[in-house]
């Protein structure tokens, strides 16, 4: 008698889910759309602070572009954000062979496939080294060849899920320091 009452049950749920799916159904088809039904979404930069300049000892060396193999690629961990709006803010040293340092503070928009640099390094006239930020920065496709190619590289294996989101911060300095999917996988 159980199992009669439970099959029953299930059936009337069925049927109750089906008339409202149906009446659901026939609603949006009789519905006529107008341009203004939908609200256009526009997408907005949060604020981004300056970090601290990178020290050495927070710095981890990551996959650079293969024709650029006299440099090591270096992330800042501890200055590493995921803000609000969905950018991957980090700070980057390109060192060369020679141990001359490029320092950046950039941004990466996974759903988008976009960098932009918000300051580079220097040293004053003090010696003191600090970030200086560039007049009205400007998003820009990332290519996977150029010097800039480090972009895709990051997009790929450590700021970015598959399907374009980003990572959340725990799971992007994981896959810096310990390579892609050692968090859960999923993202693969």
């Amino acid at each position: 008698m159980k199992y009669f009452t439970h099959v029953l049950l299930t059936l009337f749920f069925l049927l109750i889910n089906t008339l409202t799916f149906a009446d659901i159904w026939e609603d949006l088809q009789e519905h006529e759309f107008q341009e203004n039904d939908v609200e256009e979404y526009v997408w907005k930069e949060g604020d981004s602070q300056m970090p601290d300049y990178p020290k050495n000892l927070d710095l981890v060396e990551v996959s650079g572009p293969a024709a650029y193999q006299n440099y090591q690629y270096l992330i800042d961990t501890k200055n590493l954000q995921l803000g609000t709006d969905g950018v991957v803010r980090y700070s980057l040293v390109i060192r060369s062979s020679s141990g001359a340092d490029n320092v950046l503070y950039e941004g990466i928009r996974c759903n988008h496939k976009q960098i932009k640099t918000y300051a580079y390094g220097i040293t004053d006239m003090n010696g003191r080294k600090k970030f200086v930020g560039r007049n009205a920065p400007n998003w820009k496709q990332v290519t996977s060849s150029g010097a800039n190619g480090y972009g895709s590289i990051f997009i790929k294996n450590y700021f970015c899920s598959f399907n374009g989101k980003s990572l959340k911060r725990n799971e992007i300095i994981q896959n810096i320091k310990y390579g892609k999917g050692t968090v859960d996988g999923t993202y693969y």
